[in-house]
């Protein structure tokens, strides 16, 4: 006997679920989840074409299509995707930046010019000169 066939809706009913606040990263997160699968099977027919080549010599697509890896095979498959996905989905440590969208490395950001770095200093000493003196204002205001 043979099996009826299921007929599958062709679009899923319902809201697309999003799990970030942007949904632009829930696409980019949905490209690389597709882009990993893809790489996935490539490695395995890789693997199916270079085993076969090891046995016969030459071979055919249907020679490829048609190959059925064995326990042992399929186990080394397993562990192959399992370090595979393990390395692409690691959680990677959160990029800190100086500021503009520079990310921080190892090596050190390059030396600002002298002029801008005078201008920065000064325009900060009168805020914080400011700030002095309202906590002295503050100060003699409790004295009182």
């Amino acid at each position: 006997m043979t099996e009826p066939k299921i007929k599958l809706p062709r679009q899923s009913k319902g809201k697309r679920p999003y799990f970030f606040d942007d949904p632009a990263i829930d696409q980019m997160m949905t490209f690389i989840i597709e882009l990993s699968a893809e790489v996935s099977v490539v490695y395995d027919r890789l693997d199916t074409v270079e085993r076969l080549l090891e046995t016969k010599g030459t071979i055919s697509r249907a020679d490829v299509e048609g190959y059925r890896a064995t326990d042992e095979v399929e186990a080394e498959r397993v562990a192959r995707r399992d370090g595979y996905l393990k390395r692409v989905f690691r959680m990677h440590p959160p990029v800190a930046t100086y500021g503009k969208g520079q990310p921080k490395s190892g090596a050190k950001p390059a030396a600002k010019p002298a002029a801008k770095t005078k201008a920065k200093t000064k325009a900060k000493k009168p805020a914080v000169k400011k700030k002095a003196a309202k906590k002295k204002a503050k100060a003699k205001k409790r004295k009182r």
